[in-house]
């Protein structure tokens, strides 16, 4: 049987340094065998101890590109990095993370249902659990 290849330890080295600038004090989130098509999950920081989680995905679809999902003490975003242009999208994310109590019906429920799906596609990539 043939081994899963491995992603290259340059562009595993460029994908920590790229948590580095998002995450303060930063862990060795990137290990040396990432593959990929798989999902991992990591605990980020020594700063903010069980207050920021990670979860990423490399694919290789012509070239890498690195999905993931960050959360940090109620703040989340889901990205995709590109390699090789170092570039970042930002992708379907959770809303009203920052809105008050005071909102009105309508949009409290466009809320909802849009965090809804976004919660259901985070856990279809694998990044949340049920």
């Amino acid at each position: 049987m043939e081994e899963p290849k491995r992603i290259p330890k340059n562009l595993l080295a460029r994908l920590q340094e790229h948590f580095d600038q998002l995450i303060p004090r930063c862990l060795f989130l990137v290990k040396q065998d990432t593959y990929p098509n798989r999902v991992y999950k990591s605990p980020g920081s020594t700063a903010v101890k069980n207050n920021i989680f990670v979860a990423f995905k490399i694919v290789e679809d012509q070239e890498y590109i690195c999905e993931y999902f960050l959360q940090a003490a109620g703040h989340t975003e889901h990205r995709r990095y590109f390699f090789a242009t170092d570039e970042v999208e930002l992708l379907e994310n959770f809303e009203g993370q920052y809105e008050g109590d005071d909102l009105p019906y309508e949009e409290h429920m466009r809320l909802v249902k849009h965090n809804t799906s976004v919660r259901k596609l985070l856990i279809k990539k694998g990044f949340l659990k049920k």
